[in-house]
Parts: C-alpha cells; sequence; structure tokens
C-alpha cells in the first residue's frame, strides 16, 4: 500500500523531472532554428515526437493525481512508462545535434 507521502514524493520528482526535460526541449527547439531549412524539417518531425510524448506524460500525471487507491500503482506504471518514452524521445533528438 503507498502512503500519501510516497505519493506526493513520487508526484513531486516526476514534475521536476519534466519540467527539466521541457526545458531540454525549448533549448532543442531553438538550436533547431538555426538549422539548414533541410535539416529543419527532420527536427520539426522529432519536435513534434517530444512534444506528443510531453502531452502524454502531462495526462498520466493528471490522472495521478485523481487515481484512487485501486489504481494508483497502474496509473503510476503507464506513468513511469511514459517518462522513459519522453525521455527516449528527447534523447534521442539530442543526439542528432552532434
Amino acid at each position: 500500500m503507498t502512503t500519501t507521502k510516497q505519493k506526493d514524493d513520487f508526484k513531486k520528482t516526476m514534475n521536476k523531472q519534466i519540467d527539466n526535460l521541457k526545458s531540454e526541449i525549448d533549448d532543442l527547439e531553438k538550436k533547431s532554428k538555426t538549422a539548414s531549412k533541410d535539416v529543419q524539417k527532420k527536427y520539426q518531425e522529432q519536435l513534434k515526437n517530444a512534444r506528443a510524448a510531453e502531452k502524454k506524460l502531462e495526462k498520466k500525471m493528471d490522472e495521478l493525481g485523481k487515481a484512487s487507491e485501486d489504481t494508483w500503482d497502474k496509473i503510476k506504471d503507464e506513468s513511469e512508462h511514459a517518462w522513459k518514452a519522453l525521455t527516449s524521445s528527447v534523447n534521442y533528438f539530442k543526439s542528432q545535434f552532434k
């Protein structure tokens, strides 16, 4: 059984990590604007994917905030999965700048 403190700590940690990734995405978006037109098109697709993953994670975090005791663990797992997807998307996007 997950305590209220554990839930609050998880949400706080996830929100901080989400904010950090959002900042990275914003930075990548700025960098992509300095690229050539052909490269910008490629970056825009990756940016679109990153933003979609970001929105999915935000939706899961909203659900998590409203989760009952019965659904908490399931939604927590889904949130962690969405977090990993967003992290992968951002890491792939960053790798394109190397």
